[in-house]
């Protein structure tokens, strides 16, 4: 009997040495017919214990993951140590989550369990990987053995995560409507190398030195100097374009040396689009604080105005991403995920080039803008300002006296197309479709006033409205526009009264900004966005008061005369070569109002004492209306200011509608003609045309 417990007490020391190696066992020992039960190791099997790791992992609980390694992981690993690898890990790749599938064993007490893990990064999208977790039993139970590799199978110890952005893709290039460039890339790439990704500097040095004729040791001691910095920027050597582009395979052969996109951006029309292309330069400090969550360094070049600023998102080259695992000394040993850059969208622009010139050829030496409408599309044909300037000077560098005169008071990057004006007497047009439309008045409405000034009665004290021709005896509608009778509109415009003038002006567009992607500022009808005082009503009527309205929105304006009275939403960006033709505002006024205006219009062209009758030109149908706005301190101030405007339509004498409208404003026109300034330059544009 005596021998029979030494044996079984042998077995058990056998098993029990099991029992701390291979896993959780029970043991049954019978002896003597009594059954003896050892207990196995406490707590859930391994692959519980796994799931539950990854859970908290899941939920970035690192203190709660800690709580589950073995007493011989945190021997060697705190718990401070252990929490910021995995803060790190996250922080470097920008992990927005992760998560983990258990691959389940086939027996439920495996020391090693096999799963899956995913990083889902904000750059590079999701990192995979497939790893296995060993455990060990202690006294607590089934506990993980720890190490880095365990969350990255290729991570050891002293490694770290490190996330690079390499350079973006091509911007997208702009051309119009018929495929001309307006901002293109001339190619260039740059030659270079990232410091991190460097495994041997003298080799490379050697490399680049022997390649464009630099001296090695200088190279050498560069290179050693950018990395000490520890950044993932790309370092600039050389820069190649032309012919020398025919050895980019064989630079990019070189140990260590990396070739860029480094595109110029070149402007092929110069001052007649700039104000539409807008221009690029490399990045300020204060916009590169407000960028870097969008992938922006320092040096990248950014739109500042114009198509090239508001459509900066579509034109710009993404950057690519790229996560590596380096060592102690910061040399790359395995990449995690990559991210290629992409190219920027390509833009393809309404503007008509022709139209463009035309155009700008009339302000070319002044200082105006002025906005050409297809009236059935919407499409910007042309948009011109001036004085303009070389946007290909911002990419090329520019004279100190060069950027002093854009600087100066002329301002020529302001895009005066989008700036509201006081528009003056073309005004007139808009105020009779409303008068017409809520019935103030009808085409038979005549105001005889033979002085050349009139104020509705004595509570106006000694303010007067003025005309500048005094035609005598009574003025209907069609006269009063084609003499531009201020007169008669300020009437018009107090017979419409405060509250039915604001609700059109609204229908307008009036206080609204334009759904078009060059920020232009919504026009005004005045300061406080009421005309409760009867004269500035009776002046906003005639164009005057607190009235400001953009060349761009005047344009937009005149479109419902020639769509029946829907007013057609400006578009300047092309789809596949086509513009999908939307209404800004339907029916704002009805067909028969609308006719009437054009008509209105088409007799300051014909009639004997229309202020157009000059651009009477044959083959044309014509309509138009001039405006002459007066800035000047007070109504007895000698030393006015004033712009001229000229807003008109046009299409072929036998055409059922117009095909183009425009608006026009030139700055200081005082002693210069007014608005019949820009006569010339309109002539000859319909004959240009038509």
């Amino acid at each position: 009997m005596k021998e029979k417990w030494k044996e079984l007490g042998h077995r058990f020391k056998q098993l029990h040495i099991g029992w701390w190696i291979g896993g959780a066992v029970t043991v049954l020992l019978i002896a003597g017919g009594t059954v003896f039960a050892l207990q196995d190791t406490p707590g859930p099997a391994p692959h519980k214990v796994m799931q539950q790791y990854l859970n908290h992992w899941e939920e970035e609980q690192y203190e709660e993951m800690y709580a589950l390694t073995s007493q011989e992981t945190q021997t060697a690993v705190d718990k401070r140590s252990f929490v910021t690898q995995h803060e790190n890990i996250a922080k470097s790749l920008q992990q927005k989550s992760v998560s983990f599938e258990v691959n389940p064993p086939a027996d439920a007490d495996s020391e090693t369990i096999a799963f899956t893990g995913t990083f889902q990064t904000k750059n590079l999208g999701d990192i995979s990987f497939e790893n296995k977790a060993h455990f060990i039993s202690d006294e607590e139970g089934w506990r993980l053995q720890w190490s880095p590799s365990l969350i990255h199978p290729e991570l050891k110890e002293g490694d770290r995560v490190r996330v690079a952005r390499t350079p973006p893709g091509k911007r997208g290039e702009i051309t119009s409507r018929n495929g001309d460039p307006l901002a293109i890339n001339r190619d260039r790439v740059a030659i270079g190398y990232i410091p991190s990704q460097v495994s041997d500097q003298d080799e490379t040095a050697e490399a680049l030195a022997d390649a464009f004729s630099l001296n090695p040791q200088k190279l050498a001691k560069e290179m050693e100097e950018a990395e000490k910095e520890e950044t993932d920027q790309f370092v600039t050597v050389k820069t190649a374009e032309g012919n020398a582009l025919e050895r980019v395979e064989e630079w990019q052969q070189l140990p260590g040396v990396i070739v860029r996109d480094d595109s110029l951006r070149l402007y092929p029309e110069k001052e007649l689009t700039a104000h539409v292309t807008g221009y690029l330069r490399p990045i300020t400090d204060e916009q590169l604080e407000k960028r870097k969550k969008d992938g922006y360094q320092k040096g990248d070049w950014i739109g500042q105005s114009g198509l090239e600023l508001y459509l900066e998102k579509q034109l710009r080259g993404t950057p690519g991403w790229r996560a590596v695992i380096v060592d102690a000394d910061g040399k790359e040993k395995t990449v995690l995920g990559e991210k290629p850059a992409k190219n920027g969208n390509d833009i393809q622009v309404t503007i008509d080039l022709e139209t463009q010139r035309q155009l700008y050829r009339g302000i070319q030496n002044d200082k105006g803008g002025g906005v050409a409408l297809d009236p059935s599309t919407g499409e910007v044909l042309a948009m011109v300002s001036a004085p303009s300037y070389d946007p290909n000077r911002f990419v090329q560098g520019m004279s100190q006296q060069e950027w002093q005169r854009l600087s100066g008071p002329s301002q020529p990057l302001a895009n005066r197309a989008k700036i509201p004006y006081s528009p003056g007497s073309t005004m007139k047009s808009i105020t009779s479709a409303i008068a017409l439309e809520t019935e103030a008045i009808t085409p038979d409405t005549t105001y005889n006033t033979d002085e050349g000034k009139w104020q509705k009665d004595s509570t106006w004290g000694g303010y007067h409205v003025t005309r500048v021709d005094n035609p005598g005896g009574g003025v209907d509608l069609a006269k009063g526009m084609a003499w531009s009778d201020n007169i008669y509109f300020a009437r018009a415009g107090l017979e419409i009264g405060e509250k039915q003038m604001i609700e059109y002006l609204k229908k307008f567009g009036f206080d609204e900004k334009m759904d078009i992607p060059l920020d232009v500022s919504p026009s005004q009808y005045s300061n406080d966005k009421k005309l409760e005082n009867e004269i500035l009503l009776a002046d906003t009527a005639y164009g005057q008061g607190q009235l400001l309205i953009s060349p761009l929105h005047l344009a937009t304006m005149y479109t419902t005369f020639a769509n029946e009275g829907s007013m057609v939403k400006p578009k300047i960006l092309m789809e596949d070569g086509k513009v999908e033709p939307e209404m800004w505002r339907k029916n704002i006024v009805s067909p028969e109002t609308a006719n009437q205006v054009k008509d209105l219009l088409e007799g300051v062209v014909t009639q004997p004492k229309g202020s157009a009758r000059k651009l009477k030109t044959d083959g044309v149908w014509l309509g138009a209306k001039t405006g002459t706005a007066e800035l000047k301190a007070s109504k007895e101030d000698e030393n006015q200011r004033q712009l001229g405007w000229l807003a008109w339509m046009a299409g072929k004498e036998s055409a059922e509608k117009p095909d183009i409208v425009v608006a026009t404003m030139v700055d200081e026109v005082q002693g210069r003609g007014g608005s019949h300034y820009l006569f010339p330059s309109v002539k000859q544009m319909l004959r240009q045309r038509y």
